[in-house]
């Protein structure tokens, strides 16, 4: 490793250090080897230009830089902020990022951890899989449920300046566009305490916003573009369908004539056969796309926690953008002036959607 890279490692960990005083209540084990993990990473960054011209990616991999470039090119021109977020590609670095999240099982109350300026998460976030594989043992031992995911990206939320991960440059356009104007959508306005709001308003700006730039980059009848908006039909039809099945669960769990072996059962069956008959039903265009993602994984209280912490309330952010006639930087503004001092981010903006609807 050279002087550059062995330098910001020593940064990095003394910067972790130095969190380890502002949070005594976190894990120090977590906090060093995520300090650790991130140095490495960081320290793997080469300019994106200096990649290019190494000889080291094929054309597809340019062409996706290329691409990373002028999506960020599209979110100043909209109004997003600019940052030096995807300037630069850690391009040997070879880790997966993997998120875990706990629940009660019989109430959607989530295991969650503190973090100074950003607030309470409901996941923890690990470099190797073994480490997370510890933490789902550790939180299925105290009787919770356990979701365990991998992350494609990865955001310091500002505090570093991020690269392009390697296997982002396999992703579609219309994936890599959202990804990318998602971030931008943080660097714009980020509201203090709630990952679950911000989340849920960067996933709105990052689809809108990718389907806009498609449009504005290639026409209305480009197959991308034409393919990404059968695909934004289809995630609305299938958040919808998942917050159904939210409120059902929410009431089983509500039910007083039930005991704690009923609702497990009932639990059970609407995770199962109840949800696969669902997505059956619903008016999907691409439905083999949710129909094998209800087969992967587990699904319990967890992984629908992480489905809430990124979709909620988009209906909400929907009617704020219409009231602003689709002007996207206007509408951030009007999230930023309705969200600032509240309490509850999403109150905020529901007596603001519902104001914009009785006038």
């Amino acid at each position: 490793m050279d002087a550059r890279k062995r330098r910001w490692l020593w940064v990095a960990l003394c910067a972790g250090l130095l969190v380890l005083v502002l949070m005594p209540g976190c894990k120090v084990g977590y906090l060093l080897r995520s300090g650790y993990y991130q140095a490495e990473l960081m320290a793997l960054r080469e300019p994106v230009d200096e990649v290019r011209a190494s000889g080291r990616l094929d054309d597809q991999q340019l062409a996706k830089l290329d691409l990373v470039a002028d999506v960020k090119a599209f979110g100043e021109e909209i109004g997003l902020s600019s940052t030096d977020n995807y300037d630069t590609i850690s391009i040997e670095w070879e880790r997966k990022i993997w998120n875990v999240s706990g629940c009660d099982p019989l109430r959607f109350e989530a295991k969650t951890w503190w973090f100074p300026i950003v607030g309470r998460f409901p996941y923890l976030g690990y470099f190797k899989e073994e480490h997370a594989r510890e933490l789902e043992s550790e939180l299925r031992s105290e009787g919770l449920d356990v979701y365990v995911r991998t992350a494609g990206a990865y955001s310091t939320l500002g505090w570093f300046k991020d690269p392009i991960l390697p296997g982002m440059l396999a992703w579609d356009d219309y994936a890599l566009a959202d990804t990318v104007l998602h971030e931008l959508a943080h660097a714009t306005l980020w509201v203090p305490g709630s990952v679950k709001f911000n989340e849920s308003y960067a996933n709105f700006v990052g689809e809108v916003a990718a389907t806009r730039y498609l449009q504005d980059r290639r026409g209305t009848h480009d197959p991308t573009l034409l393919d990404a908006v059968q695909r934004q039909h289809d995630r609305v039809v299938y958040r919808d369908l998942l917050h159904q099945l939210y409120k059902d669960l929410e009431a089983v769990y509500a039910d007083e004539s039930l005991d704690e072996a009923q609702k497990l059962a009932r639990k059970e069956v609407l995770f199962g056969s109840e949800l696969r008959a669902r997505v059956q039903a619903a008016p999907l265009l691409q439905p083999q796309r949710y129909l094998k993602a209800v087969e992967q994984g587990t699904w319990n209280n967890a992984r629908m926690i992480q489905f809430k912490t990124y979709n909620s309330r988009a209906d909400l952010f929907g009617v704020v953008l219409e009231d602003e006639g689709g002007d996207l930087l206007a509408f951030i503004e009007r999230i930023g002036v309705v969200t600032d001092g509240a309490k509850d981010p999403f109150e905020a903006l529901e007596a603001e959607a519902d104001r914009i609807l009785a006038d």
